[in-house]
This record gives C-alpha cells, structure tokens and sequence, in this order.
C-alpha cells in the first residue's frame, strides 16, 4: 500500500475511504519496498508504460545495500514493446521467477531440445529453407491446405488427396486441444470433404461420419490422406479419410468416411425459418490470412459448433461425429451468425449466416458423440506407445554354406554334431584345427513340464540365469571362439503362439542373453524351442543362415520377434479406444497390495490408484522403514485422499514375510489386486557382472513376483499388474540382470494368462522421474536413451498408458515411446524394432578378418594417406554420434578417450557402431585398449589393410604403442617436458646427416619394440649434461 507502506488489506482495498486517502494524503513508495525487502522479495517488475516507478524502487535498493535485489519494466517509453517485454521475461527467468514459456512459444512451433552432452561445445544453426508441404506446388497441387496433391488413379475413377499436417505448418490446430493433445477437428474433414467435390465435379457433402478422433502427433508430421471413390451410377461418390503420423503403421481403418452427392443436387439458397440464435463466432485475426485458401476456414466453422455441442458426461469429450446435407454457400468468412434448429433425436440443424444474413454454409443434421478421454492419446507413439510382441514367420531365409555344428552339454536336438562337455573342451579343439562356425548350449532350467508343477521356480531361475551368465561371460572371454557364434537354447521360454503358457525361468535366460546381444552383437544367437520338442537341425541352419539374432522355433515354423504398436486391428491386443467402456479398474471393492511403496514411482501410481481407480484401501509394503521412503508423508497424502492406507515393512522377497503380512488382511477387506513395482538396479557390463549383482535384482523382483504369484494364486483377483522394464524384450548394455528380471515378468505374466488368471506386464521404458530405479542415472545415460530412439515417459503420459493396458486382452505389453526417424539416423537398429523403425534387418559381417566388399573393399582403392584419413573420419563420425556431438569435427584426433568423457558403456557403444560400420568384430575393451581417435584409426588399418601392415618395421609399430601411451596420459603430467626434449634429441640424431640417417634407419628397422625402448633410454639419458 502506498499509503501504510506496508501490505495492504483486504479491508483497505474495498474501502472508498481508503482510495480517498490514497489520493489525498503522502505516497510512502519508499517505505513499501524497504518493506518488501524485508519479507524477502528481491525481484520487482513495474507493470506500466514507462520504468519511473521502477528506477524509484532500485535507487531504494541500492540505498537499503540490497545488490541482490533487482528492479525491472515490462514497457519503455520509446523502445519496442515486444523487445523490452521478451528481456524482462529473459531477465525474470534467469533470477529464477517461473515463467510460463509453453504459452509464451505457443503457435511458434518452438520445441525443447536437449543440451549438449559435453562442456564448450560450440555449434553454428543456420536457418533452414522450409520444406514445400505436399501440394504446395508442382502441375497436380489444388492449393488447399488439407488436400494438398490429387492424384487420379488410373482405370478406377479414383482420386487421392495427400497433405502433411503438423502443429508447426497448421498452428490453427493448437485451438483444437483435448488433454494436451492437438486433434484434428471434424470441421477440417467437412472443409476437405466440400473443396475436394470441387475438385473431383462432385455435389454438396451429402454425409460424413467420423469414426474415431484424428489425433496429431505432438512432434513431426502427419499425412492427411482423402480417398475419393468413382462415382455410381446416380454420380454419388464415397470417401475415406485415414491420418497417419509419421514413423507408424498405416492402418487398415478409416478416421471416416462419407458420401459427396450428385453434380446436379440442388441447394438451397435461403435459411430456413424457426431456428434459434446461437450467438456468433469470430476467426482469430492472425488467421484472416489463411481464410482466402479454405472456403470455410475450419477454426471458424469448428468455433461455431463448439458452441452449440452442450456440456458432456464427466470424463468423456463431446465431438460433432455424424453431418449429413453439408452445403457451403459463401466463402471467406471471418464471422458468422449461428443458428441452430432440433432436428430427430439429439441432432440438431445448424446455419451459419454473414452479417447480412446471407447463408454461409447450411447442415441439414449434425448429431454429437461422447467419447472416453482415453480415445485421444496423442497419435505418434511418443505419449501412446503402448507396443506388443508378434511372432512372425521367417519367410526370407536364403540357403547359406553347410552350417558346422557342436554341442555343449546333453541337449536333446536334431543337429548330428559334436558333443563337448564343456566350454574348455570345445576351445581345446578349436584350437587344435577343428572347424566349429556354431555351438549349441542349453543352459536353461533343470526341469520339465509346466512351472505350476514345480514348487522351486525361483531355485530354477537362478540357476539357469547363473549357468547362462557363467557361459556367456567365459565364451566372450575365450578368443578361440571369435569366429564362433554360440546359440543359446531354451524351452518354453516366450509364449510365441496364442494361448500358449511361458516359462518364467527360461524367459530369465532370454532377458539375459538379450542384453549380451547388445554388448556383443552377431557373437550370440537365442533360440526357443516348444517345451516338449526338440529343434531340428533344418530349422536351426535356416536360422543361422537369415542372421537373425533371435528366434521361437515352433512346428516347421521359424518365429521371428518384432514389436508393433497395439491397435484395433491387432487380434493379440485391443487399444484402450476398442475396449468395452466397463472395463474393470483396479480393486476398487477390496485391498490393493503394493510392493515397493517406498519409491518415486510408487507415489505416483499409487496417487492414481486412489483419484482414478477409486481404490480406498491400499497395503503399501516396503523393505525399507517409512522414514527412508522418498515421500514419507505419502501414506498421509493417501489418507487425505480418502484412502486406508496401511504401511508395512516387509522384503516381498522373502515367502514367510510376505505370507504372514497377506493372513493379515480382514476377511471383510481380502486382497483385491497386486501391483508389484519393487526392484533394485545393479548396473554392469556383461564381462563384469559378478553372480551377487545377478542374484540380487533377481531376489528383488523376480522372486517376489513369483511369490505374489504363489500366494494369491486362489484368491479372487480383479488385477495382477507387473512393472517390467524394456529391456527384457531389447536388451540393454550393462543390464543383464534388470533384463533377466524383467523378461520373468514378462514371462510370469503370460503363465497366468494361460492358466485364466489375470496378469498384466508393462514393460516400461525410461520414466522421467527422479530417484529409484533412476538415482544412477547422468545426463549421460538420458541422451544415450534418447540417442538410441526414445523418449521418456512423464508421470502423466505412464499412468494413461497403465490404464490402456489394463484395458487389453494381451498380458504382456511394451511402454515404450519410440522416435522412429531417430532409429534409422541412429544406424544400430536391433531386429526386433526393425519394423517398428520402418527398417529391412538384414544380416551384418560374420568375418573376423575384413570383409571382401565394405570399408576393406573401398580402402581398397585408396594410397595410405588417403586410407589413414578415411578411417580416421569413420572414427571420428562414430566417436560424434557417441558421444551426441553435431560434428565429426569436435572430435579431436589425438585426445584421450577418457578426457572426452568415455566409460565402459559408451566404450560398448562405440565398439558396435564401428564394428557395424567396419565389418569387422572388434573387443569390448576397444577404446582402451588404443585410447584416442589416432590410435584407434592405426589399428583398424592394420585389421582392414593387413598386407600393409604384415610388411611393416616392428619399430613404427613400437612408435605406434609409445602414441597410444602418450595419448592416454594426463596432459600435465610432471614428466611430460622432459618426453619432449628427449623426443626432440633423438630426431635431431636421426636428421644429422645422410649416412647417420641411413644408418639409424636401418637399425630401427631391424630393432624389436624392447630395443626401442632401449634406445630411447641409451642413446638419450644424457639430457642435461652440456658435453651431449
């Protein structure tokens, strides 16, 4: 108050009286923002034409001593509004006042990006040329925005509209939201619908029928297609319009379709009598521009039956779905009357009229429809990426060259090989001349026959997962086997085939294996036979022979993993939008039990639960005590929430703790549901994960499922939900165990399924939450995430997909939010998102040695120095994408590894890309066994141009293991100095003459790598003594 001087009240704010001594008496400006000051506000903002007010307030600050304190205007007198207005935001942000910058871009079409991935990274952004949108230009474009390109397809009397649709070329559409997500409002289909019987000599839209919303991707584009069938014989023509965002499956069913009627329909011309005034609609102004190219701008016509749509059921959306008579009469109008009349049923008739009450465009039925909010989950896979596993047919296997076989162990196959006792043994033999191009193991469960019908799953699964980690760790170490692929066999272990019951220890050994082909990829090939068969050797060489990295041997059939998104057309999976409207919710009527409740994701879900699922009891258990919870006061939270919430401090690891907390539960409460999110990381690379880290993230969710499982097996569950991870299903670098553990989920999911218990697996890729399963992760790990294809699911986007997949028939899916198009950039696409990422999995190099064709095949033709700089550019591009630099060019040759911040995963990363890109296998310890870009471009050179190499002197390769040291020293290394000045002294004894340099030549030609080093410290050690 500038009347106090201090706050002013609500009282005072309402008084005339007040205003009256506001005019009459002292302003006390001053002693107002020394009182600020004093409760702590250090930021002012002056809302008004000029900065006076707020050159007063910062002379009181600087006279009160406040050099934190800042004082800022939105407006100057005599400067650009917008210019003095975006720094005072600038200014605000920076001082840490939030700013709300979504609405601030909002129709600009600005996106956040991720910052780069190391310090001083210096990158140049020149403003692209914009992209002609489909029908922009060219002889066959209509120059409307939503028909873009037709194209007459010859003999059928068809024509096809194709445009690109985004949020960036169509900001129009941001006026058209629901829950965050930009649909494309059924106006826009009445507007194509109308211009494109123009363009085809069509009627009046005689109906259109929107079968399901067109929701847009929130990023990229989509393609509007509008399909408009030959006329019949009254010249009626139908027609189909399909969206397809960017990077995903067509799909067989239309968004929606209808009728344009006969050239010779007539229309009327005058708006009927007995309608009622609903008020008028306005076109913003920034699209007054755009309305020249529609007849009926869609914003404009969307408006206006907004306006008449009424209020919907609670979480449902209301969308005019059924037009029939749809006449447009005039065109390029910005405002329009709305008038409205009942028509049968619900549905009403709508005229729009000008200002001088002119028709517009008449509808002579417009009907509405109530759609769940789960029908509008964001079209491109980044917020509905909701994917399943489907088992298809290998269809293109080539005959290959006579496959030579061994066998580890007893497994019962149809392959006449071999058979080693052990691994040891094969390598002897390899060694001693025998030709081995695969060896079969099975290292999977120690039983037969149905799990139900062994109590010790959890004994089994360790035991298979540690004979399976024992065997992958040893074949990867024996450098005998390099041209060896080992196939790795199990039993029932993935549920290829409808209805078909899975092994949750064998799909252990699948999690785990899945991540040794991401750290070694074409050394290890998976391979799953029925339960109660045994594979033929037919079926394994046609394996082999497609260079597929897994496969579910099934019959005479070939089964080859692939993930696609779940959709109406998917007999395994119904999307949440195709599913009964009464599906259940999670134990709304008894005990929800939840494992792991003291972490960062338990507080979200079990939020959910309580305000989405209507849950009012929940058991939250936890090994740790609640004070140790990340939100110990989220049993509290609960219960203001209208929830019991009992906390119990229990390990679901261990049986008999888990069985007494479940005996505990009222009988008048009894266990409802299960959702199990408990699990611990243990992250290492394969070669050294040690049996303690396996065992460990095993204990923490397998065996507590499998236990979850065991003990609520006869009650009467609503839901038995698991939260899995993705790497079960693609593997990851570094995290063989969380693999394993989460493809027993998956596994145990399915075992319920098929004995008509329910079960639901999710999968889940990274969430963007802190703490948990998270705690570990850098801004590193994230961008590799993101590098690779994905994109993190938030709080939000995760509880909307556990609500999707509890509505589906398939017991175990995938959340996965994939970028297709950064797959393929990316390069190092694992088959089973191949079809996901609209790419052709095609066999890599097998050879150890360079390939005939490839980067051999092209240094080839290449002199040496030409050779040294085309792999040293493939290094540098590879070490680039690694480490998410924009160009090859940050990469410093002769830089460590280490100092541009290399560690063992990124190690793995940079191997597989080089070795794709190479032809050749390479070591996991690549990048530190020859420690920068130099060192590593001079040893591929001597593996792809080994004739070059066989002839050189022994002390160039000397030369080369003394760069490579070198390069990995610290760069202020006390002992550096005198390197040099040694270094220096023996060339200048090289270059002291001819005959010396001949001579010296000559005996470091001759000289072994020992006699280097020697002669480095012989002929040198007198630096310093005035007489040398």
């Amino acid at each position: 108050s500038n009347v106090t001087g201090v706050l002013a009240t609500e009282e005072e704010l309402t008084s005339p009286g007040y205003w009256a001594r506001h005019i009459r008496q002292a302003v006390r400006f001053h002693d107002g923002v020394r009182h600020l000051v004093g409760l702590g506000v250090t930021t002012f903002l002056e809302a008004g034409p000029d900065g006076v007010l707020a050159a007063m307030a910062q002379e009181t600050l600087e006279a009160e001593g406040r050099d934190d304190a800042q004082a800022l205007t939105l407006l100057r007198r005599d400067h650009p509004e917008a210019e003095t207005l975006v720094k005072a935001l600038g200014t605000l942000h920076s001082r840490g006042v939030r700013v709300d910058w979504e609405a601030f871009f909002e129709g600009t079409g600005a996106r956040r990006v991720p910052l780069p991935t190391y310090a001083f990274q210096h990158e140049r952004y020149w403003l692209q040329p914009t992209a002609p949108e489909d029908g922009g230009t060219g002889p066959d474009a209509t120059g409307h925005p939503l028909l873009g390109t037709a194209v007459p397809v010859a003999g059928t009397g068809q024509t096809v509209f194709t445009s690109r649709l985004s949020r960036r070329t169509h900001g129009w559409i941001d006026d058209h939201t629901v829950l965050g997500t930009a649909v494309l409002p059924a106006s826009a289909l009445v507007e194509a619908a109308v211009r494109a019987a123009d363009e085809v000599g069509a009627g009046h839209l005689e109906s259109l029928t929107v079968h399901r919303p067109l929701v847009l991707p929130d990023h990229g584009t989509a393609r509007l297609q509008t399909v408009v069938g030959a006329p019949d014989e009254t010249g009626r023509r139908p027609f189909t319009v399909h969206v397809v965002a960017d990077g995903t499956e067509p799909d067989r069913a239309a968004h929606a379709e209808g009728v344009l009627g006969t050239p010779t329909d007539p229309a009327p011309a005058t708006v009927p009598d007995g309608l009622s005034d609903a008020g008028e609609a306005h076109l913003d102004e920034g699209l007054l521009p755009d309305s020249a190219a529609h007849g009926l701008h869609p914003a404009l016509l969307e408006r206006a039956v907004r306006g008449i749509a009424g209020e919907p059921p609670a979480g449902t959306i209301r969308v005019p779905a059924a037009w029939q008579g749809v006449r447009l009469h005039a065109t390029g109008a910005s405002v329009v009357r709305v008038r409205v009349a009942p028509a049968d049923g619900d549905a009403v008739s709508v005229q729009l009229t000008d200002a001088t009450g002119q028709p517009v465009l008449t509808v002579d039925r417009l009907a509405f429809e109530d759609l769940p909010e789960d029908r509008f989950a964001p079209a491109d896979g980044a917020h509905q990426p909701l994917l399943h596993l489907r088992w298809t047919p290998l269809t293109t296997a080539a005959p290959g060259a006579p496959v030579r076989w061994a066998v580890l162990g007893a497994s019962q196959t149809g392959l006449d090989a071999e058979r080693y006792a052990t691994l040891t043994d094969l390598g002897d033999a390899v060694a001693a001349g025998t030709a081995v191009d695969a060896v079969l193991a099975e290292p999977g469960p120690d039983r037969t026959g149905d799990a139900e019908d062994t109590m010790d799953v959890v004994g089994s699964t360790h035991r298979a997962a540690l004979e399976t980690l024992d065997l992958v760790q040893r074949w990867l170490a024996d450098e005998r086997l390099t041209d060896t692929r080992l196939v790795v066999l199990t039993r029932g272990g993935t549920a290829a085939v409808p209805q078909e019951p899975a092994d949750p220890a064998a799909a252990a050994v699948w999690g785990l294996v899945r991540s040794a082909q991401a750290e070694a990829p074409e050394r290890i090939v998976l391979v799953d036979a029925a339960a109660d068969g045994a594979p033929s050797g037919e079926l394994l060489n046609a394996l082999l022979s497609s260079g597929e990295p897994q496969a579910a041997l099934r019959d005479d059939t070939v089964l080859l993993p692939r993930l696609h998104r779940t959709g109406p057309q998917d007999p395994e999976a119904r999307t949440a939008g195709h599913a009964p409207a009464d599906a259940p919710t999670i134990g709304a009527r008894g005990t929800v039990l939840v494992t792991g409740a003291g972490g960062a994701l338990a507080a979200q879900i079990t939020r959910h639960l309580v305000t989405a699922h209507g849950v009012t009891r929940l058991l939250l258990l936890d090994r740790r005590d609640e004070e140790s919870w990340y939100d110990p006061k989220l049993p509290a939270h609960l219960r203001e929430s209208g929830a019991e919430a009992t906390v119990v401090q229990c390990d679901a690891a261990d049986r008999d703790a888990l069985a007494a907390v479940l005996a505990g539960v009222p009988e008048e409460h009894p266990p409802a549901a299960v959702v199990h999110l408990a699990g611990i990381v243990r992250n290492a690379l394969l070669p050294t994960l040690t049996p303690d880290e396996l065992t460990a993230v095993l204990r923490a969710q397998a065996d507590a499922a499998w236990h979850l499982h065991d003990l609520t097996r006869d009650r009467d569950l609503s839901a038995f939900v698991l939260f899995s991870s993705h790497t079960g299903v693609i593997g990851g670098p570094g995290q063989a165990n969380y693999a394993a553990a989460g493809a027993f989920l998956d596994g145990l999911a399915q075992h319920r399924a098929a004995h008509g218990l329910p079960a639901t697996s999710v999968a889940w890729g990274l969430w963007d939450i802190d703490g948990d399963i998270n705690a570990d992760l850098d801004e590193r790990d994230r961008n590799r995430f993101l590098r690779e294809g994905f994109r993190q699911v938030t709080p939000d986007e995760g509880t909307r997909l556990l609500d999707a997949a509890l509505r589906m028939d398939a017991p175990a899916l995938v959340a996965l939010p994939v970028e297709p198009a950064v797959m393929r950039a990316n390069g190092l696409v694992p088959a089973v998102l191949s079809t996901l990422a609209g790419v052709v999995n095609r066999r890599g190099a097998t050879a150890a040695g360079p390939a005939d064709g490839g980067l051999a095949g092209r240094l080839a033709g290449l002199d040496a120095e030409e050779r040294r700089e085309a792999v040293l550019a493939l290094v540098r591009t590879e070490v680039a994408a690694v480490l998410g630099h924009a160009e090859p060019g940050a990469v410093e040759a002769d830089r460590a590894f280490q100092e541009m911040g290399f560690d063992s995963m990124t190690a793995v990363e940079l191997r597989n890309r080089l070795g794709e890109r190479a032809g050749v296998r390479l070591p996991a310890t690549l990048a530190f066994d020859h420690p920068s870009p130099a060192a590593l471009t001079a040893h591929l050179l001597e593996l792809l141009t080994p004739e070059d190499a066989a002839g050189r002197p022994p002390a160039l390769s000397a030369l080369d293991t003394l760069e490579a040291a070198l390069a990995d020293g610290p760069a202020d290394d006390p002992g550096r100095e005198e390197l040099v000045v040694r270094l220096q002294m023996l060339v200048s004894r090289l270059t002291a003459g001819a005959d010396s340099q001949e001579d010296m030549t000559s005996r470091i030609e001759a000289a072994s790598a020992e006699e280097i080093f020697a002669m480095i410290d012989t002929e040198l050690d007198g630096i310093g003594d005035p007489t040398h």
